[in-house]
């Protein structure tokens, strides 16, 4: 009934036969047939029609390029943390191979699929982040050559990250697991992506302005956590009988609480160093012209209304099956923390807005308001539409894209009790 609960046993054991036989890497020595000496031949895609034999084994390794300094993005990572990153990818080449047609099957390439499992492996599995932010810039540039073209202003730096990072995570998942790293990492480059904005946008700030971006990261840090808590009681299960999609459902509420960052900061940092003309919204880009995000107006107190009729809706026991389900004052309380945090974060961009004025002010105030939009509809839609989900439960969501009339009236509670 609710995402995420009651997975079969049948769809467990066929994941856990493809992860096996689909994703497990296995050892292979030089002088097995198929090794292979030219690594730029196998960086290439093989055309449809070729004569091939799509079950040879074949060895994962990397090919390094040099990036000129000048070509960096940001900061240039030392030399001791690159040689640290490669010698750990290279672990894995001596002794891991896999099937050719799940490398050309699943993955555009080989460059693809070893990038890919570079950040699954030392990333998304690493609790302790040893890729920082400027070292993905650097991996992500090693993958995406068309990265190493130094851009014409900020707007165009981000949009390349971003389109490098969405061309990246655009493979077959072929499993339950890989469905699950997808939507991990989908999470921590949206993440990435936050933090840099954050970063550049305190640099060319400083002062006052700068100290008060740092106040306001602080709290949407505390904020983002708060949704991760509260989303693991309301959609989650006190015994544990998640399913085997749960690490995707989380990794989809992260993903899209995150780019709710992005929408609270994106154009007011454009408009701070591009000089964004945000009445016409046009400007040179790569893309051309770039359009201003505008709503009608939705108020703290729209949201704060809706935090109310979302802790109601725990007393639904058709919905919150006692059986499957926190208890009714858990489920309050975890939601109450979240919008305690949430209340937090908006105060401080409030302090940020009053330090603002002209251009950039009007930047960052629209960007609240959108900001406030987007998390009226994620409360709206109930936390619900992340991970393995049924048809009739995707059909009773309030895209973000609908129009802004469609916002008030509408009530996941009756589209879900109509179905």
């Amino acid at each position: 009934m609710r995402t995420n609960i009651r997975i079969s046993l049948f769809l467990s054991v066929a994941v856990a036969f493809l992860c096996l036989y689909g994703c497990r890497l296995r050892h292979v020595s030089p002088s097995d047939p198929g090794y292979l000496r030219s690594a730029e031949k196998y960086y290439e895609r093989i055309g449809e029609g070729e004569d091939v034999d799509w079950n040879e084994e074949i060895p994962v390794f990397h090919y390094w390029r040099e990036i000129p300094s000048g070509d960096y993005y940001f900061d240039v990572p030392s030399d001791e943390q690159v040689g640290e990153w490669q010698e750990l990818c290279e672990e894995r080449n001596q002794t891991d191979s896999t099937f050719r047609f799940y490398v050309q099957g699943c993955y555009a390439d080989m460059n693809q699929y070893v990038t890919v499992m570079d950040f699954v492996e030392l990333w998304y599995h690493d609790d302790s982040r040893i890729l920082d932010d400027d070292l993905t810039t650097w991996r992500l540039m090693q993958y995406d050559t068309l990265m190493n073209k130094v851009p014409d202003s900020e707007f165009d730096k981000f949009f390349s990250i971003k389109n490098t990072v969405q061309g990246l995570l655009l493979f077959e998942a072929g499993s339950q697991w890989e469905l699950n790293f997808q939507a991990g990492l989908e999470a921590d480059f949206q993440e990435y992506y936050d933090r840099l904005l954050v970063r550049e946008a305190v640099r060319h700030s400083g002062g006052r302005l700068g100290e008060a971006l740092e106040k306001e990261q602080e709290a949407w840090l505390s904020y983002h956590a708060a949704v991760d808590s509260a989303f693991r009681v309301i959609d989650g299960d006190p015994h544990g009988l998640v399913g085997s999609a749960w690490s995707m459902a989380i990794g989809g509420i992260l993903s899209d609480n995150a780019r709710m960052r992005e929408v609270s900061l994106g154009d007011f940092y454009f408009a701070l160093t591009d000089s964004l003309d945000y009445r016409f919204a046009h400007r040179r880009s790569m893309i051309g012209e770039y359009d201003i995000e505008r709503h009608s107006r939705v108020t703290e107190g729209d949201v704060l209304r809706e935090y109310g009729r979302f802790s109601a809706f725990f007393r639904d026991k058709d919905f919150f099956e006692p059986e499957f389900s926190y208890p009714l004052a858990v489920l309050r309380s975890a939601l109450e923390e979240e919008k305690s945090a949430w209340t937090l974060w908006m105060a401080s961009r409030r302090k940020v807005s009053s330090l603002l004025e002209g251009l950039c002010k009007d930047a960052y105030d629209n960007s609240t308001n959108n900001v406030l939009r987007y998390k009226l509809i994620m409360l709206k839609n109930r936390y619900q539409g992340y991970g393995v989900i049924s048809g009739y439960t995707e059909e009773c969501l309030l895209p973000y894209t609908c129009d802004d009339s469609e916002i008030a009236p509408f009530s996941f509670e009756e589209k879900w009790r109509a179905h």
